[in-house]
């Protein structure tokens, strides 16, 4: 009875691992909904999932492990459609591969090599998974530091290249591994070797495309931050020039006073105020997206665009500052330049308007355009001599907005471009 207990025990540990490991690196690639519930739910289905026996000749059993796998991710995980098949794609064949491989070579030393008995069935039993724990050890240890982020990092257009791949080995060793006889299961092999290979290559390739958009994003950093030194570093300078103006500016409000021009005086003060307090303006509580909104603010009036901005935003953690400026930098370079476009000056108007609402980031954007607006290629152009003046950046914008699951809607008409994002489920929102 003991030992039996004792059995059970070590090979319960032995599937916790390895199942482990494949939670841990599937969490690298989607998040899991919030909440203990939603992970305790990911972690049994992946269990249910991992644990299964895969024979040759019994589809059944493999689309079963599929149907389960499917719910699991599409159920218990956050992410869009794309991402959650993409992911299905690429570890559900390593899975079967994994399984059948190593159910099927020490079933064959049990039957061929052995005289059998049912503590070498055990013991064979507890090597098949063994191999399964270095395995996905090895897959976690060997990625996971690489792949952390990971998780919503990639667009529906990047996952296309892996999904191509991983779908042809996915629909290859499904097939053989399905039709293949028992007694002749040894044929299936190279192909469940290569599809764990061609899985493994593609969790490199992800890797390689998330890295390459991790530089983007670094690099887009640098250039906020660029832009935030250079408005802090114009704010230093105007008031500098301020104070050694002073005197100058002090002895003709003085002069003012004396000759009891009361109102030229009042007026020189307000002008002499509003110079000073011109380039630093608040917004906003975040640094970096206040400097990006004022420098556009300050380009609005140099160009001689009347900006109304109004934002009641607080922390929000869970939208990191290079996302949120790239949304806002983006949306007012389009808005400038098109509103720029306009040959009457009392046409030109911009606004901004963006707020947290209960859990929810609500951002609009709205500015008047002149010419026509038409679509090509799923981007939109206008028929002036600067085709640019909207939908350059918007790519942008929606990257980001795919990435924390939001939405982006645009609309125009007489002569009103208006972009409303809403991205919703934001829990680290706080003041």
């Amino acid at each position: 009875m003991i030992l039996k207990a004792l059995e059970y025990l070590i090979l319960l540990t032995a599937t916790f691992l390895y199942v482990f490991y494949i939670y841990r690196i599937t969490g690298c690639f989607l998040k899991i909904k919030q909440g203990p519930v939603w992970k305790a739910g990911a972690f049994i289905g992946i269990w249910l999932t991992g644990g299964m026996v895969v024979f040759p000749d019994d589809p059944i059993n493999i689309f079963a492990m599929l149907a389960l796998f499917l719910l699991t991710v599409a159920f218990f995980y956050r992410g869009t459609a794309t991402e959650k098949i993409s992911v299905v794609l690429i570890f559900f064949p390593i899975m079967v591969s994994l399984n059948f491989l190593t159910t099927d070579v020490t079933g064959l030393i049990y039957f061929r090599l052995t005289t059998g008995g049912y503590f070498l069935d055990r013991f064979l039993t507890l090597v098949s998974f063994v191999m399964r724990i270095l395995f996905w050890a090895g897959v976690y240890y060997g990625f996971h530091k690489k792949l952390s982020g990971m998780a919503g990092l990639m667009n529906d257009r990047m996952w296309l290249l892996p999904d191509v791949i991983c779908a042809a080995a996915f629909a290859g060793s499904i097939t053989v591994i399905s039709t293949a006889r028992l007694e002749q299961a040894w044929i299936a092999y190279p192909s469940g070797i290569a599809c764990i290979i061609t899985g493994l290559g593609c969790i490199w390739l992800c890797l390689y495309i998330g890295g390459a958009v991790r530089q983007e994003l670094e690099n887009e950093n640098m250039k906020l931050r660029q832009t935030y030194y250079e408005e802090l570093e114009k704010n230093q300078l105007a008031i500098r020039k301020l104070r050694h103006d002073m005197n100058n500016h002090l002895g003709i409000i003085g002069s003012f006073l004396e000759t009891g021009d009361y109102g030229k005086a009042l007026d020189y003060f307000r002008q002499l105020h509003v110079a000073s307090a011109a380039r630093s303006r608040k917004f906003c509580d975040n640094s970096l997206v206040n400097a990006v909104i004022n420098a556009k603010y300050n380009l609005a009036e140099e160009k001689e665009i009347p900006c109304f901005v109004n934002m009641e935003l607080k922390k929000i953690y869970d939208i990191d500052d290079v996302s949120l400026c790239t949304i806002f930098a983006n949306l007012l370079d389009n808005a400038l330049e098109a509103a720029a476009c306009i040959p009457e000056k009392e046409n030109r108007r911009l606004a901004l308007k963006a707020r947290l609402l209960n859990d929810a980031l609500c951002i609009e954007v709205e500015n008047t355009f002149a010419g026509e607006l038409k679509e090509v290629k799923g981007r939109l152009a206008t028929t002036k001599e600067k085709t640019e003046g909207h939908g350059y950046g918007l790519r942008s914008v929606q990257d980001v907005v795919e990435l924390y699951d939001g939405q982006m809607q645009i609309s125009h008409g007489d002569g009103i471009f208006r972009v409303v994002i809403w991205i919703g489920h934001l829990s680290g929102a706080g003041a």
